[in-house]
């Protein structure tokens, strides 16, 4: 099982010198929206620590390719952990704050589910700190408790090394 983990690792951290960013990532909290306690149990773990790294090229006029990998706790309180790659990009508000926009898709195993998975994402900066916050629609997503849970929010701490 954690075999695919450190493999995915493993080749990113070959990549280092070719990429021009990384960035250290820190998965810390979920939110799940619309569940009815009357039907179903309700009790996730909203505190999902974790760590892991962002690699990227340099910034081009559309953004920059990403490519992701992390280990955290999911809701459930179980090892997860994914490997994948997109695309983000910051603009620059005023003086060093920015805000940012982006996807990520990849392998994602846990949280409920072991294949392909997505996440959109939003972000506020100062410098080279920002906070990300994803968005899952559990409907159309990939969750084994989409018939609990209508929305998830997740929530990321990155800070460029």
């Amino acid at each position: 099982m954690h075999c695919k983990w450190f493999a995915s690792a493993l080749l990113m951290l070959i990549s280092i010198p070719t990429l021009a960013d990384v960035s250290l990532l820190v998965p810390f909290a979920s939110k799940h929206y619309g569940c009815d306690p009357a039907k179903h149990k309700c009790e996730f773990h909203q505190f999902n620590p974790g760590l892991g790294l962002e690699w990227s090229t340099k910034e081009y006029d559309l953004g920059r390719p990403i490519l992701r990998s992390a280990a955290y706790s999911d809701s459930s309180e179980k090892f997860a952990y994914y490997a994948a790659a997109g695309w983000r990009k910051d603009f620059n508000i005023v003086n060093d704050w920015k805000v940012g926009v982006g996807i990520y898709a990849g392998y994602l195993n846990g949280s409920d589910h072991d294949g392909f998975a997505a996440l959109p994402f939003m972000s506020v900066g100062y410098k080279r700190f920002s906070i990300e916050v994803g968005y899952e629609d559990s409907k159309a997503g990939h969750h084994k408790h989409k018939e609990e849970v209508n929305h998830i929010l997740t929530f990321n701490a990155r800070y460029n090394l």
